[in-house]
């Protein structure tokens, strides 16, 4: 007698990945000190919601070390959801975080050394849209002049609401800084 077994294992989410470099926090160390450039922008507002105000929303900038530009790549290749490219603690930890100092989204980061910096940002938007909901139905029946029934049909009845949602967008860039000095302006 002969018995075999299979077994399916169902895949919870995506497959975390790390790059396969080291970090050197000595170079993520030396592009985010010392330096005397700055880097500073707004956030966009969607034209749609021009009201929304982005006061307090947080900007976070990574160096673009070697490892981070092998975590980007990773982090591109990834378009099924199968994978979700990872950073390694200490490499996370080598960022700057911000937040918009006024309605705007205007922000900014100091003390900058030459080189490519990765900004992104969350951007979380109220929006409306008006929809209908069928909640009924009329009937209605043509009589002839006997009063006899000859024609009937029924009509759905409407009713509009108004649905508020919120979403949530990221929004991420890369940009460099070619010289000590310079200030760079920067869309998100």
């Amino acid at each position: 007698m002969f018995c075999c077994k299979a077994f399916v294992n169902a895949q919870e989410g995506p497959i975390p990945v790390f790059p396969a470099s080291s970090f050197n926090k000595d170079q993520a160390d030396n592009m985010l000190n010392n330096g005397t450039a700055i880097l500073q922008g707004v956030v966009a507002k969607k034209k749609k919601n021009p009201d929304n105000t982005y006061l307090g929303i947080v900007v976070t900038l990574f160096p673009c070390t070697s490892y981070f530009d092998e975590w980007y790549e990773l982090n591109k290749k990834n378009k099924k959801g199968k994978t979700l490219a990872m950073m390694s603690p200490e490499a996370y930890s080598y960022r700057i975080v911000t937040k918009a100092s006024d309605k705007d989204g205007t922000f900014r980061f100091r003390n900058l050394r030459p080189g490519r910096y990765y900004l992104q940002t969350m951007v979380r938007q109220g929006k409306m849209q008006e929809m209908w909901n069928q909640v009924g139905t009329s009937m209605s029946v043509g009589y002839n002049i006997y009063g006899q029934a000859v024609t009937s049909y029924s009509r759905p009845i409407y009713e509009d609401f108004k649905l508020f949602y919120e979403t949530q967008d990221l929004v991420k860039t890369l940009v460099e800084i070619t010289s000590e000095g310079q200030t760079v302006n920067v869309k998100l």
